[in-house]
């Protein structure tokens, strides 16, 4: 739950409010997509980490014509290294061959008669021409064909931070957990037979009805009116034959299991938010301190900055190499709009101008216009 609500809080933050230019908005990147709904579905994968993966298709003239974002997570290198293989069923752990889609690795520097060769040569081939292949991503030590995202290296607490609610939810199934026991003894209160029933084929002794004995009945009713009409408390009723058969019933305290588990829920969520790179209070949690600390919060916002703006650039960059003449800027969102409106209400005018990464107000030079009016002196 903490890594998705933090890969949506990324998507968003790094698809902003879409092109900043309506030109570039609203252009067809392909038959389906603009480009602004073509940024947010790179948006998505730029916010998992595993990088973007465009597919550019072009002519029998080596014409650029359409440009897509495919599943990143079904793609793989051929063992050459060169082609890609998409594949939707490595979602479930296999790879059959009929389901691979054969993609081109894209060249930058290679000419449209070049990249025509390419397209004629794949197209009469058994594969066919799906498309080319630029799989976008952040190149590191030891990560030169696939990404790994960040947050792998705490995978154990996003499992874990998975497993957590099951627990709640196993005590709201099963937790019977009575007010109160009482404990009822003498056979008056055992169940009586049924007067007048004959046994018959149909239904033979061990089948004989039993009814409530007139005391336990009336014992209930006593204890539906010790309750209440409208209450909620439950009582846990035992009827036994002497003291000796009372039974022992030993109920286990699971407050402070519970406590422990919420301190080790927030330690575990805190673990993710630091992986992701994306500060708690974006995802409204209110960490200690957050609400008298405004320059907390402007500091967060410029810290998430530094998380956003690379992985930006890989779902713009890439559409700048295909579309030089157009405009790739993404209009940011307003990262007031996420703070508490309590908490906005004390910031300054500078420190709201910081969150939107614009400079702090010039003091206004005093003029004759503008100087104080000075008191008149008193006696």
């Amino acid at each position: 739950g903490t890594a998705t609500t933090c890969v949506e809080r990324l998507g968003l933050f790094i698809g902003g409010k879409g092109f900043a230019s309506e030109v570039t908005a609203k252009t067809m990147a392909n038959p389906l997509q603009t480009f602004n709904q073509l940024l947010a579905e790179a948006a998505g994968y730029a916010a998992v980490g595993l990088g973007v993966a465009f597919v550019p298709r072009f002519t029998y003239g080596g014409e650029l014509a359409h440009i897509y974002v495919t599943d990143v997570d079904c793609t793989r290198r051929e063992k050459d290294g060169t082609r890609y293989v998409v594949n939707s069923k490595l979602a479930t752990g296999t790879m059959p061959v009929n389901f691979n889609e054969v993609y081109l690795p894209y060249d930058p520097l290679a000419t449209p008669e070049e990249i025509s060769e390419q397209v004629i040569a794949a197209a009469g081939s058994e594969a066919g021409y799906w498309g080319h292949l630029l799989h976008s991503f952040t190149r590191k030590m030891g990560r030169k064909l696939y990404p790994t995202p960040d947050w792998w290296s705490a995978k154990e607490a996003v499992e874990a931070d998975a497993e957590t609610p099951k627990y709640d939810l196993k005590q709201f199934r099963n937790g019977f957990y009575p007010d109160s026991v009482m404990t009822v003894v003498g056979s008056k209160y055992n169940d009586v037979p049924l007067e007048g029933w004959v046994p018959n084929k149909a239904s033979p002794d061990e089948e004989q009805p039993m009814l409530k004995s007139p005391d336990r009945t009336a014992l209930e009713k006593d204890l539906k009116a010790l309750k209440g009409s409208s209450s909620e408390a439950s009582i846990l009723l035992l009827t036994v034959e002497s003291k000796t058969e009372k039974p022992q019933i030993d109920w286990v305290d699971k407050g402070p299991n519970s406590k422990g588990l919420t301190d080790a829920t927030n330690r575990i969520e805190g673990r993710v938010y630091r992986r992701m790179g994306v500060p708690p209070v974006l995802c409204g949690v209110a960490e200690p301190g957050m609400l008298g600390s405004n320059q907390q919060i402007v500091n967060s916002i410029q810290l998430f900055a530094l998380t956003v703006n690379p992985r930006r650039a890989l779902c713009t960059e890439p559409l700048q190499q295909f579309y030089p003449t157009l405009d790739f800027t993404v209009k940011p969102l307003d990262p007031v709009d996420y703070i508490d409106p309590l908490v906005a209400a004390e910031m300054t005018p500078d420190e709201l101008r910081a969150t939107r990464e614009l400079p702090a107000l010039a003091e206004a030079e005093q003029t004759d216009t503008n100087k104080p009016t000075p008191k008149p002196a008193t006696k």
